[in-house]
């Protein structure tokens, strides 16, 4: 359990915490990112810097949040190449941004696999194989140093209850890195979700912590 102290140890000076939530449209990846944020307002004393773009998120296209933590946050969006934690909902959004992350930084990534229309062209061909790009030493998408948290969180998502809780999964996952306390997160959670679904994301978001957190990362 993170204390006050952790946490203004975590941000003394002025360390800002750079997070990136990628997806498709659909995947919840705009209420995860609700989520985040709120965890770090929730726990006070912390600038917070939230910004989304949601291109053609109604027809399944890109979606992606910046998430911005510190004692002081200028800029809302994250710079190119300085994302110290990526959260992909969809492995081949995750391949992508794969460069955007720091040296030494942290993606986690769910396994689902969203195969577009134009895929079937050979120009837009789906990288079926996009986490074990991620592990590889040659591609280019990858990121030296790379710590790699890869999480199934469909099928936990569908263990807990609905896949739709597969997003809160995911930020379970990834709130293991990050200094707040799991009641501050819990609170957070409760702001951003129905009520009668309160129960079933809580159980995701304890699932997530224990499928592929800190602990499990492997560093490529």
């Amino acid at each position: 359990m993170s204390t006050p102290d952790a946490c203004a140890l975590h941000y003394a000076n002025g360390v800002v915490d750079d997070i990136m939530v990628v997806g498709v449209g659909g995947q919840g990846v705009i209420v995860a990112a609700a989520i985040i944020a709120d965890t770090a307002l929730l726990h006070g004393d912390l600038e917070v810097k939230l910004s989304e773009t949601r291109g053609m998120s109604q027809r399944g296209g890109s979606v992606s949040s910046h998430i911005r933590i510190g004692k002081s946050v200028v800029a809302p969006s994250i710079s190119p190449g300085e994302v110290d934690y990526l959260l992909a909902f969809e492995k081949a959004e995750g391949l992508r941004l794969a460069p955007s992350v720091v040296p030494g930084g942290v993606a986690i990534v769910n396994t689902q696999q969203i195969v577009p229309p134009l895929a079937s062209s050979t120009e837009y061909a789906y990288p079926f194989d996009a986490i074990e790009r991620m592990r590889g030493d040659s591609h280019p998408a990858r990121t030296d140093g790379l710590r790699l948290a890869v999480v199934d969180g469909n099928a936990i998502a569908a263990q807990a209850g609905d896949l739709k809780v597969a997003g809160v999964v995911l930020v379970g996952a990834l709130s293991t890195y990050l200094p707040f306390a799991v009641e501050t997160w819990e609170q957070a959670i409760a702001r951003n979700v129905p009520a009668s679904w309160l129960k079933m994301n809580l159980a995701a978001f304890a699932a997530g912590r224990g499928a592929g957190g800190s602990e499990g990362s492997e560093r490529t």
